[in-house]
């Protein structure tokens, strides 16, 4: 039998659905795309790019600062009395979305240098 769930339950849920199948589509991506770089090649843009490393570490410490919070909340939630203000009002659910945007957003990046630098990479080769 299904729980029933209100109107934001549900959306939360899908999108915790819809971005994790993003975020394995842009992994897996990245990772074949990777694998067929020259390594040197790529540490060399990487380290001349540096917008791309920190916007990569700006966004990794979003998430990482959301997911700590979601933890911190749902521990909360257990045993102190203000409960119903973090159930209330979705703020594990706020944590969860957080994390994912943000980590979206940095494997987006990183697809993004990894076919620019691909690209750039089958020109030079031409």
């Amino acid at each position: 039998m299904l729980p029933e769930l209100n109107f934001f339950e549900a959306f939360v849920e899908l999108f915790n659905i819809n971005a994790s199948l993003i975020i394995i589509i842009l992994c897996g991506h990245v990772i074949l795309k990777t694998n067929k770089l020259d390594r040197g090649f790529l540490k060399a843009r990487l380290f001349l790019n540096t917008n791309i490393l920190q916007q990569m570490w700006i966004s990794m410490s979003i998430a990482g600062a959301a997911f700590a919070l979601n933890s911190l909340l749902k521990m909360v939630g257990v045993y102190l009395t203000i409960n119903y203000i973090i159930y209330n009002y979705y703020l594990v659910e706020f944590s969860q979305m957080i994390f994912l945007i943000s980590f979206i957003y940095a494997v987006i990046i990183w697809y993004q240098f990894i076919n620019n630098v691909n690209q750039i990479q089958l020109s030079s080769a031409k």
